[in-house]
């Protein structure tokens, strides 16, 4: 009797001590400590490292989070630690209202496995009264050089030298009404390049976030480098400053902008995949920028210039010069300039989704021995090539811009859709452009109106001839036997160009574009 009647009294303080429960239903009251846990930690030899995460119950009722979970589970190379449980899939886990828990996430790297990607990743993933919600993991993946400008405020040594901050209205227009208005005081970090940097090619380069090179400083990139960029990530040189990418003819001399991802699987090829990365933006200001021997791939934008707005004042040598090289895949633009001054050679840029050259508002621009050839896989109505001298400002009001010139010699502008060449014209602004020695595809109607300045030594091409090339899925593109263009060039041309994009000799009976046929 006496063992019954102390169970009973043990049940009845256990439940006159135990507090209500008050669930809450809101959605999305989880926060966070971080949205992206960054494990800024690069491995030599086989290697781990730790960083923790706060969950935050911003509710006065209880939340029952049903499931955390990583997204890649059992498959990742991250483990969880979740409030004194090691385990990858958490179920009920009760967080009361106000109060918090931690999550311990390890990462485990062998930088020497060819199968592991320069950047790790995955996700905690937590289901609650109907709401999901995620943080990111990152972690790098393999020896290489990780220039992040997205602090980790966890790791165990010092924090990097390079990594900088300014006000988004310090680099973007604040004033134009479609900027985000919860930005305007707020900041951003990013990876600085204040003064002369070489990145040399004895390991990948990876950019995760945004490098700025700054300060008039110089980015020099030497003969094959492999740059690689993360999703929606930005090269940015700005006012003063420069980039010096150099490579040669030898193919292990190409310098390479490209995503980090290559793998593959059932539903994507990441290798051949446009749109993983941000751009190369070279801002007004910048001067001495050279491209040569470089191929570009995958991105948004492959580089984006911008001038002056007062052309005028436009400098008379190019901002940028791009020789022998290739830009191709990019899911909206190939090159973009704007009211800027770019000279280029042996220049291939193709397949992209909206344009391959847009020459925007006005500006000084030539180009020799250049192929513009958009066999873009999906559906596209745009031109491959776009000349502009004007602009509507955020006020409607039409801005006028002078193009100095655009002037293009022994080049191809091809693609499957029947004009792939666009005369954008203010009469109120100087318009001036050249074709000498170039196969134009266009519909014979539209040309007729811009035959003023196409040379007689210019080749009008239908869908009937658009055959020009062996291979439109590799670059670069080859001349089939049939092509209109071999032995089509001026010589004259040739003679200031007399190599093409792989070092072989076009004289003395030049093909047009960038690749001779032999």
């Amino acid at each position: 009797m006496r063992f019954i009647i102390l169970i009973i009294s043990i049940i009845i303080l256990i439940t006159s001590c135990r507090e209500d429960i008050n669930m809450s239903t809101e959605n999305n009251i989880l926060s966070f400590s971080v949205d992206t846990l960054l494990f800024d930690t690069v491995f030599t030899t086989v290697g781990s490292a730790t960083r923790h995460l706060k969950i935050y119950n911003t509710d006065n009722n209880d939340v029952m989070i049903n499931n955390i979970f990583l997204k890649k589970g059992a498959n990742s190379s991250f483990k969880l630690n979740i409030d004194g449980e090691a385990s990858e899939f958490v179920q009920n886990t009760l967080l009361r209202g106000g109060d918090s828990l931690y999550i311990f996430a390890e990462v485990t790297i062998d930088p020497n496995n060819t199968n592991t990607p320069l950047i790790e990743t995955d996700s905690i993933t937590f289901e609650y009264s109907n709401s999901i919600q995620h943080i990111n993991l990152t972690a790098w993946g393999q020896d290489a050089y990780f220039h992040s400008g997205i602090p980790d405020y966890q790791q165990y040594e010092p924090e990097s030298n390079n990594l900088d901050s300014m006000l988004y209205c310090d680099f973007f227009d604040c004033s134009n009404p479609n900027f985000p208005q919860d930005l305007i005081n707020d900041f951003f970090t990013y990876y600085s390049v204040n003064k002369n940097q070489i990145w040399t090619n004895d390991k990948p380069h990876v950019i995760y976030g945004d490098v700025i090179v700054e300060n008039g400083a110089t980015l020099e990139i030497e003969k094959g480098a492999s740059i690689h960029l993360h999703n929606n990530s930005w090269l940015v040189i700005s006012e003063g400053s420069s980039i010096n990418a150099v490579g040669t003819y030898n193919e292990d001399d190409l310098i390479w902008f490209q995503s980090d991802r290559s793998d593959s699987h059932s539903l994507t090829d990441y290798s051949n995949t446009p749109g993983q990365w941000g751009k190369i933006w070279i801002m007004p200001g910048s001067v001495n920028n050279k491209l040569e021997h470089v191929i570009l791939k995958n991105g948004k934008v492959g580089v984006q210039i911008d001038g002056v707005n007062d052309i005028d004042a436009l400098p008379k040598t190019p901002m940028l010069s791009i020789k022998n090289s290739i830009i191709y895949n990019m899911s909206n633009i190939g090159l973009l300039a704007q009211g800027s001054n770019v000279y280029g050679e042996n220049l291939q840029i193709s397949n992209c989704g909206q344009h391959l050259m847009l020459l925007n508002i006005g500006g000084s621009y030539e180009f020799k021995h250049s192929t513009f050839a958009n066999f873009w896989p999906y559906s596209r109505q745009t031109p491959s090539l776009v000349l502009n001298n004007f602009y509507e400002d955020i006020n409607g009001v039409i801005q006028n811009r002078d193009l100095i010139n655009a002037n293009f010699y022994n080049c191809i502008i091809d693609g499957n859709n029947d004009t792939e060449i666009l005369f954008s014209n203010s009469s109120k602004a100087i318009f001036n452009y050249v074709f000498d020695h170039c196969i134009i595809k266009s519909d014979q109607d539209y040309l007729d109106d811009w035959m003023k300045n196409i040379s007689e030594g210019s080749i009008r091409i239908d869908n009937n001839q658009s055959n020009n090339f062996e291979d439109i899925s590799s670059v670069p593109f080859y001349l089939n036997e049939n092509s209109v263009a071999i032995d089509a060039g001026s010589s004259i041309i040739a003679n200031e160009v007399p190599y093409d994009f792989n070092g072989n000799s076009r004289l003395p009976n030049p093909d047009i574009g960038c690749v001779e046929k032999y």
